[in-house]
């Protein structure tokens, strides 16, 4: 498509207004490079994917695309052999990977129901080996975790037994008697790797040992005692050895991406389509947009058609409704239009209104039309459309303009679109519109659709003899003489130029000098086809109102005998699809509940275990039951600011902040922390929301934290669960200590195997909220019980 053509019907500002549904910077580019197609099969299948996607998120919820970055300087540096990223970088690729898999997850059960949209995005590859690979090696905080391999593992826990060491030495030496007078105070430092003590300056020389640097007010000297220089050197020698062995684990995660980095280009291409759609549909949805019928017998029919920019521009004041609509017809009989009337009319308007939609229809884009609309598929759209002057090229208006249409000429080939404006201005008005006579014959000859603006009459008498034009007019309304915006068909249009000229200021006596120029048989002549035109608008616009308004009354009635049955069907699959899921999970639950008294019976498991087990399928059985046999409640409405909300998630209270965002998500307050929270999870606060339980686990070890508690110790029992149910429920019980304002928790996991208590340990150790644990009193449980201290 030439790109004059595209900058004439403005079809870049429309990509601009799509682009502002996009949710990705990929997505984005997508769709500024979106060209249009002229394989009628192609085009079909990019608006259904459009309309399956719509129609999907109507039922289903919004598609799960969030803005993904594109990995392209990641990309390009894996491409280098030998190259090594960095901890973030692979952050960066799994954020990808999690999207990849609740996208595929979104359409992997309507495969059926919306199969061109749903088997696009089932192309992605989740890439689950390198996914568990990254999620083993890096933390979300973009650091090497201990478990990316047992070598880096073993020399964590051998840096940390050697830093025990150096600290408990150091401590010793406090209490020594010769430090008592000599130390500035009683703590461990670091200085360059080593840990030092800090020794008054004028006590230099009374602690044998290695001074690494002193402090700015020159009154502190940062000491290395000779009695722990060795374990400061076996220290660094495992730093070293630690930092191989993250290189050796980052090159290896660096070699198992570039394996994947064609996947990973494909992913990321794939998730830019499906963006680029997912814009289209969120513009059809706030456009009343749709696709049209395809046609392939060379007919356009665009019924109640709105010029897309017009919509845009307005949607901020008037509304949809402000922007008029009009009939777009075209049709093997009556391929080409030749539109008059007077200037302001709307006739430039039309011209670009069934050039951009028809761009739209065949780039995959819904246009903003009424149902039933159909349009025929071009081989080449043409437009030469308002002031083309070059004035580097040395052209005129007019120069410009037969260069433009000769141009055109050269090119038809096929079914071609073909719009001009004001077809033989700015030249001799006589010699002017015989050129524009014979342009548009030529054009009449070599099959062309399209349109045509002019003042000539002599255009108008010709489309109204030639059996492949035919006229149409902007029309007026009569009293107050306005445009309307609207067409009449087979009628032509006055210019009415000295009416309009006299309305727009132009003083009296010049008007009344016009009409003495143009004679007085002129302007009778002038007159009498100023009424009979005026005489046919009106009729043309009777029969165009009677006619719209049977059709409008023939499609309510269909559609709604549509939605009756629509209902009535629907209603039918709700009531068996309940009976059908209630009889599986009654059928599920009774097979659940034998295998737990089998396992009773047989003596394999105590009955503590089991009974929680039993209490949670008893409690998932009633659960689905209900579900399935209580009616949708009705929609909430939206948190205000100010309002008072319970978290169901934290089953805290708080106070709602601020509106939503872009993302839908809004800010809370709970207690002195501001929280982030999607609308779902919160719900108007209730009386009995207001009990002071934040937390309780239906397994044997639970919680409480009452809602004035700020520094007492909230208690877990975690004993008798297994370590998948235990750290769960550690989180949790962090969570809401740091929400309450706890200073101390403490956490009962008995002394048993030591299993338990080892790895809730493990877990504190790597806890962002921890700031140290260790064991209970003597008096509350001993080694029995691990005591937290939470971050301030």
């Amino acid at each position: 498509m030439a790109e004059q053509t595209l900058r004439a019907l403005e079809f870049p500002e429309l990509i601009k207004v799509l682009q502002g549904y996009a949710s990705s910077a990929l997505g984005r580019t997508r769709l500024a490079q979106i060209c249009p197609l002229a394989e009628p099969d192609q085009i079909a299948a990019l608006l259904q994917e459009v309309t399956e996607l719509g129609e999907l998120t109507a039922v289903e919820g919004p598609c799960p695309l969030e803005p993904f970055p594109d990995l392209a300087t990641l990309r390009r540096r894996v491409q280098v052999p030998g190259s090594i990223l960095e901890p973030g970088d692979f952050n960066q690729i799994l954020r990808v990977l999690r999207l990849v898999s609740r996208v595929r997850q979104y359409f992997a059960a309507v495969v059926s129901r919306y199969p061109l949209i749903a088997r696009r995005a089932l192309q992605l590859q989740e890439l689950a080996p390198l996914r568990q690979a990254i999620q083993k090696a890096i933390s979300p905080h973009s650091l090497i975790l201990d478990q990316a391999s047992p070598e880096l593992q073993q020399l964590r826990q051998q840096m940390a037994r050697t830093r025990q060491q150096l600290t408990r030495q150091l401590q010793h030496l406090f209490s020594q008697p010769e430090f008592k007078d000599v130390l500035q105070d009683r703590l461990v430092a670091q200085r360059h790797g080593r840990y030092v003590i800090l020794l008054k300056a004028e006590c230099k020389g009374r602690v044998p040992g290695i001074i690494h640097d002193q402090s700015q007010s020159k009154a502190t000297l940062f000491v290395e005692p000779f009695e722990v220089i060795n374990l400061n050197n076996s220290l660094n020698l495992l730093v070293n050895e630690e930092k191989r062995e993250q290189e050796r684990i980052l090159r290896q995660l660096t070699d198992l991406v570039r394996a994947y980095q064609e996947a990973i280009q494909d992913n990321l291409a794939i998730l830019a389509e499906l963006d680029a759609t997912n814009a289209k549909a969120l513009y059809a949805q706030d456009y009343r947009a749709r696709a049209p019928i395809l046609t392939r017998g060379g007919r356009v029919s665009l019924r109640t058609a709105r010029h897309p920019l017009l919509l845009a521009r307005e949607r901020g004041r008037g509304g949809f409704e402000s922007v008029v609509p009009v009939d777009l017809e075209l049709s093997p009989a009556r391929r080409f239009l030749v539109i008059s009337g007077a200037n302001t009319g709307g006739k430039t308007v039309t011209l670009k209104t069934l050039g951009l939609l028809s761009l739209m229809v065949q780039c995959g884009i819904p246009i903003p039309v009424a149902e039933g609309s159909e349009i025929c598929i071009f081989d080449h759209i043409f437009a030469d459309i308002g002031d083309t002057q070059d004035l580097a090229s040395d052209l005129s208006t007019f120069s410009a303009h037969i260069k433009r249409a000769a141009a055109i000429l050269s090119q038809i080939d096929g079914r071609c679109l073909v719009l001009l404006d004001e077809l033989g201005t700015a030249t001799d008005p006589a010699e002017g519109g015989a050129l524009a006579l014979a342009l548009l014959n030529a054009l009449a000859r070599a099959g062309a659709y399209g349109a045509v603006t002019t003042h000539f009459h002599l255009l108008k008498a010709f489309a109204h003899k030639h059996p492949n034009l035919g006229n149409a007019a902007v029309l007026f309304d009569d009293q107050t003489q306005r445009p309307l915006y609207r067409l009449a068909y087979g009628v032509a249009g006055p210019s009415n130029a000295l009416k309009i000229a006299g309305e727009l200021g132009l003083a009296p006596e010049i008007i009344a000098e016009a009409q003495q120029y143009l004679g007085q048989e002129g302007l009778q002549a002038l007159q009498l086809l100023t009424e009979l035109e005026a005489s046919q608008q009106a009729l043309a616009r009777q029969q165009q109102e009677l006619t719209q308004k049977e059709q409008d009354l023939t499609a309510q009635l269909a559609d709604l005998e549509r939605q009756r049955q629509a209902a009535a069907e629907e209603r039918r699959q709700l009531q068996e699809e309940n009976r059908q899921a209630v009889a599986q999970a009654i059928k599920q639950a009774e097979g659940e509940f034998k295998q737990i008294l089998k396992r009773l019976e047989s003596g394999q498991e105590t009955w503590g275990p089991l009974r929680q087990e039993f209490s949670r399928q008893q409690h998932k059985l009633y659960q689905s039951v209900v579900q399935h046999s209580r009616p949708t409640p009705a929609p909430l409405p939206p948190p205000y600011p100010g309002q008072e909300v319970f978290l169901t998630s934290l089953g805290r209270e708080g106070v709602v902040m601020s509106g939503p965002d872009k993302d839908g998500r809004m800010e809370v307050l709970v207690g002195t922390i501001k929280l982030r929270l999607s609308q779902a999870d919160l719900k108007p606060a209730r009386p009995e929301a207001k009990t002071g339980r934040v937390f309780h686990s239906s397994c044997q070890g639970g919680v409480e934290i009452s809602a004035d508690t700020h520094l007492s110790s909230p208690t877990l029992n975690i004993i008798g669960l297994r370590v998948e149910e235990a750290l769960p429920l550690v989180d949790r019980l962090l969570d809401q200590a740091v929400l309450c304002g706890c200073a101390r928790v403490d956490i009962i996991h008995g002394i048993g195997t030591g299993r338990l208590k080892q790895a809730v340990q493990e877990f504190l150790r790597q806890h962002v909220m921890v700031k140290n644990f260790y064991p209970g009193d003597i008096n509350q449980g001993g080694r029995g019980v691990t005591t937290v201290d939470i971050k301030d």
